[in-house]
């Protein structure tokens, strides 16, 4: 059976959707070399959903960084054998700032007595965010309202075009709160082999309680969702101890099992990213070419292969990219 490899983006404006499937192929190659198992070529696309929300995506090729489509974290090579630097004083200021509206958000007694401030926090810091869960149509917010639909229907139907393949999804940040939805409820039918997460929000305290609510769950302490029937073998959760959105990372807790038996499995993992020296441990490229991705990634390709074909192949490619970047 054919293999396939799917990437859901995450929050915010992203560049153009050619340049992000780039990346995203690029960052899972860097990681495949890394481990010394590089894939020759393997088949992948990503569910582009941020034209949903945004009319003009991220331009690389602007230069105005006031302008709201300046690309300010582009996909770069890590830096092999590089020290952590002293932070300077602008990350020093953005993690104050950053920590100070952690406290509030990521807060589940704060979320349950205050629920309209996280709200608040909400609607100002994470507008796609905001979108995603607005509950109430009116005249003002209807296309807002139609937003979650549509990237609903978009997300099953790439899904759905690949139903007779081998699926692996890597969903990254508020894509993993998308893509469960539409598990749960379009894609309950079809087949995914494996699920990775990364930087996952899905154990954020606000979040668990609109997953519940959209779900129609029973909401007290003990109730947890489950994890979705149509995941065959494994849901793997990435995430950074210093990635913020990441922090409740042990969803095994969180999630109950599938009449399968899966429920997600945490593995805690390196995220290099960092640009201008700004280090974003939330980032996805970094997510995607640490060792811990690269191996599943690699198990999924390897899965059936003939074993002295596969390692012939991982040498002819060794070879070539010597040759090519010597």
């Amino acid at each position: 059976m054919n293999k396939i490899i799917l990437g859901i983006h995450g929050l915010g404006n992203k560049p153009p959707e050619n340049l992000l499937e780039d990346w995203w192929r690029k960052s899972i190659n860097e990681g495949l070399m890394r481990i010394g198992k590089p894939h020759s070529d393997f088949n992948f696309d990503i569910v582009y959903w941020s034209d949903l929300l945004h009319p003009f995506p991220l331009d690389p090729n602007e230069t105005d960084e006031d302008s709201e489509l300046y690309l300010e974290e582009k996909y770069q090579p890590a830096e092999r054998g590089k020290k952590k630097k002293h932070k300077a004083l602008k990350e020093l200021f953005l993690n104050f700032f950053n920590r100070q509206r952690d406290k509030i958000l990521f807060n589940e007694s704060i979320h349950l007595k205050f629920p309209s401030l996280t709200d608040l926090i909400i609607k100002h810091f994470f507008k796609d965010l905001d979108i995603y869960f607005t509950r109430e149509c009116t005249e003002e917010n209807k296309s807002d309202c139609l937003a979650k639909d549509l990237i609903h229907k978009k997300l099953f139907e790439i899904i759905n075009r690949y139903k007779d393949r081998d699926i692996l999804i890597i969903a990254h940040s508020m894509g993993s709160i998308v893509l469960y939805e539409v598990l749960m409820s379009l894609a309950k039918d079809l087949d995914v082999r494996t699920l990775v997460t990364i930087g996952s929000p899905l154990g954020v305290p606000f979040i668990l309680q609109k997953l519940k609510d959209d779900l129609n769950s029973v909401v007290t302490d003990e109730s947890n969702l489950y994890t979705p029937e149509c995941i065959i073998d494994n849901w793997i959760n990435l995430a950074d101890v210093d990635d913020k959105l990441a922090q409740s990372a042990d969803l095994g807790k969180l999630f109950k099992p599938n009449k399968r038996g899966v429920k997600p499995e945490m593995l805690i993992v390196d995220n290099d990213y960092e640009s201008e020296g700004i280090e974003n441990p939330h980032k996805s490229y970094g997510y995607l070419r640490t060792p811990e991705l690269a191996t599943i990634v690699d198990n999924f390709l390897s899965r059936g292969r003939n074993k002295f074909i596969l390692w012939l192949g991982r040498k002819f490619e060794l070879i070539r990219r010597k040759i090519t970047n010597p």
